[in-house]
């Protein structure tokens, strides 16, 4: 079976080629066997205020491609120049992985997929920003200790 399952939960909402839908009062399962459908979940959608990280930029980029919000050419020229700017970064890593699939996905015009192998990417950027920002903020001496040490004796 190819294309897409979606799982809903009760009253989920989600936009197919554009279209907001709501679910009905019990879960459900919809199966999109035309790839060229593009559907989205509300809770997978981010808030513009929240994009503030390369990661989350690349994931609305595709979102908005999705959403019908961007055009789909520029848009997907957009989110292949910024999935191969991250994937130099992650390079090596878990979520290198991660990125490289984001990027097949891309390439096959799947955003759906996109989504999902971003999302998995956002927990470790965190914590590397987090990193970057405690490295930059440690105090620095006014002098070196050896320096002191020196007029000291």
């Amino acid at each position: 079976m190819s294309g897409l399952v979606l799982s809903l939960k009760a009253n989920e909402k989600f936009l197919v080629n554009g279209a907001l839908i709501q679910n009905g009062d019990k879960r459900g399962q919809i199966h999109l066997p035309d790839s060229s459908v593009n559907v989205l979940r509300l809770s997978d959608c981010l808030h513009p205020d929240t994009i503030n990280t390369p990661v989350r930029h690349a994931y609305y980029i595709a979102q908005l491609i999705l959403s019908g919000d961007a055009d789909k050419e520029s848009g997907a020229l957009d989110l292949l120049s910024a999935l191969k700017t991250l994937n130099e970064v992650f390079v090596g890593t878990n979520a290198g992985e991660h990125v490289g699939k984001a990027m097949l996905a891309a390439a096959a015009g799947r955003y759906y997929s996109v989504l999902c192998c971003l999302k998995r990417v956002f927990d470790l950027e965190a914590s590397m920003l987090e990193m970057s920002h405690q490295i930059s903020t440690f105090p620095v001496q006014e002098e070196p200790p050896v320096q002191r040490l020196k007029a000291v004796s």
